[in-house]
């Protein structure tokens, strides 16, 4: 029996093309050829993400909780993570969706736009991309944590200005920055180009930690805590505000942004 294929299809469409084979035998039923260019694309495969979110974690985490660890400017600070954040969501946003938060990606969950093993791949991604990124800063830095303020781990009363923080007060600045932050992710996503909502994301952080820094130290993001956490041996009895405020304010910012499309009818 002939090994051709028994039929073939191809279009130019302008510069794009597509071209597909299929085979005759019943075990090769499947297309052999195809090729899809300048605007028809192939949507990213699980690999794909999962390295995006890996990598996107590990130089959020490095370059956030980096220049927290050296620099006494909290401008300079929240400029750091402001700056990281459009750049990684307007490069690696159209791969993954650009997460490289345990917050966004369980938000996103129950929305109901990701798989159970996207779910899981994800957050292991991220979690070892935070890690890593974390020994890479003791690596850089060493284990004196009087210099590196413990590799840039947020902690209360974090910074020059001394307030008096409670753990309750300090819960309520990661969960209601996390709700800010989280329905800007949900609205620009919806109805912008990755490149508005990457420039949109990235002042809403900025500003976040300009807020919160000085007070918590404005993790925003699980794995902005646990990577230099992990690596400078920083535990607290607070470390849970860190989870548990990021992850609630999504959750909640994902509910108020649900709200806001019933409202409004969009």
């Amino acid at each position: 029996m002939s090994s051709e294929p028994l039929i073939r299809f191809g279009h130019d469409y302008g510069g794009s093309s597509i071209n597909l084979q299929f085979s005759e035998h019943e075990d090769e039923r499947v297309v052999l050829n195809k090729r899809v260019t300048n605007g028809y694309k192939m949507p990213p495969s699980l690999k794909a993400k999962l390295i995006c979110e890996l990598l996107g974690t590990l130089i959020f985490v490095f370059f956030g909780a980096g220049c927290a660890a050296k620099s006494p400017d909290l401008l300079t600070a929240a400029t750091a993570h402001g700056l990281v954040t459009i750049w990684l969501v307007y490069v690696l946003g159209p791969v993954s969706g650009g997460h490289f938060n345990a917050g966004a990606t369980i938000a996103f969950a129950i929305n109901g736009k990701m798989k159970k093993r996207e779910i899981i791949g994800y957050l292991l991604a991220q979690g070892v991309g935070a890690v890593i990124a974390g020994y890479m800063l003791l690596l850089l830095y060493g284990n004196n944590n009087s210099t590196t303020k413990r590799l840039g781990t947020p902690a209360l009363n974090h910074g020059a200005s001394g307030y008096d923080v409670t753990v309750l007060q300090a819960f309520f600045i990661e969960f209601f920055c996390t709700i800010f932050l989280s329905f800007i992710i949900f609205f620009t996503t919806s109805y912008n180009s990755h490149k508005e909502a990457a420039v949109a994301i990235g002042l809403t952080v900025f500003s976040s930690f300009l807020v919160g820094a000085d007070r918590d130290g404005a993790a925003l993001n699980p794995w902005r805590w646990l990577g230099p956490a992990v690596a400078s041996q920083t535990f607290s009895y607070y470390s849970w505000i860190y989870v548990a405020g990021p992850i609630g304010g999504f959750i909640v910012g994902h509910v108020f942004f649900r709200l806001y499309k019933l409202i409004w009818n969009i």
